[in-house]
């Protein structure tokens, strides 16, 4: 699934690609989007009167089309842009001289209409690290205040909550360069710690999304080849020649991890 690095690079490009437009409609394509999503899509045509640029909050993008309405989408598994209409592509965006097609092959793409108060209620820009909002000492306070402290690390850093964007990725390169467990306990890891887990996380974001992104199975970057290099996920041996262990973790997904620099405290 794309991660927040990804989900900004697409919004960039969506951005990119229509800036000389004064005015762009969307037009579904397939009977599968007809069916579950016209009515967002007939509010987005009878709402937006000139191009808006995209925004991201964590794995999600925002489109404002007034004053108290935005279009709030989600990739999904494999949500992308196409230059071109091929299979599994489900709507086009267009103005009067381009058009651009979403593809989404496993359909797990999610669109809707919300208002401003859900989007400021729901979606919190000071705690994405990829958000010019972004606010270090807040985040710190806020986890402090509001994360249960028997919960393991690995499914902390995969709740939207309190690290949105974070997915496994991101998750398994933040401990292996804080060098903590995934399963070691919230409680469990010292302040310090806890500090070095939240820059280290955020520096990999950054690194990942000026670099171009984590060009796994379901993304590509649709601007050119990413530079950016993962150290431990979905590898077998690290860069210094030990060996990682990747298994089914707490957060309910695949953790990579190394145990001899990653080891688990007794009272976990």
């Amino acid at each position: 699934m794309p991660e927040g690095p990804e989900v900004k690079i697409a919004s960039k490009y969506f951005n990119n690609f229509f800036k000389e437009s004064k005015e762009i409609k969307f037009e579904i394509l397939t009977n599968y989007y007809h069916n579950k999503y016209n009515d967002v899509f007939t509010q987005i045509n009878k709402h937006i009167s000139t191009f808006e640029p995209t925004y991201t909050v964590g794995k999600n993008i925002f489109m404002n089309l007034n004053r108290n309405l935005i279009f709030n989408f989600h990739l999904g598994m494999t949500g992308g842009w196409s230059n071109q209409l091929i299979k599994h592509c489900h709507f086009r965006v267009y103005s009067a001289s381009k058009e651009l097609f979403f593809k989404d092959i496993r359909k797990f793409g999610k669109m809707r209409i919300i208002s401003k108060d859900i989007f400021n209620t729901k979606h919190i820009s000071y705690y994405d690290m990829l958000n010019k909002e972004y606010n270090y000492n807040m985040h710190i306070k806020f986890l402090e205040e509001k994360v249960g402290k028997k919960r393991s690390v690995c499914s902390i850093l995969m709740d939207q909550r309190y690290f949105p964007g974070v997915g496994n990725y991101i998750k398994s390169e933040a401990l292996y360069l804080s060098m903590v467990h995934p399963e070691e306990k919230w409680i469990n890891i010292p302040r310090n710690k806890k500090e070095d887990i939240v820059s280290n996380t955020r520096n990999i974001m950054l690194e990942s999304y000026t670099k171009g992104g984590a060009e796994l199975r379901d993304f590509n970057n649709p601007f050119n080849k990413s530079k950016y290099k993962l150290k431990i996920y979905n590898k077998d041996v690290t860069e210094d020649g030990n060996i990682v262990t990747s298994k089914l973790t707490s957060d309910s997904r695949k953790s990579w991890f190394c145990l001899k620099k990653q080891k688990l405290s007794n009272s976990s």
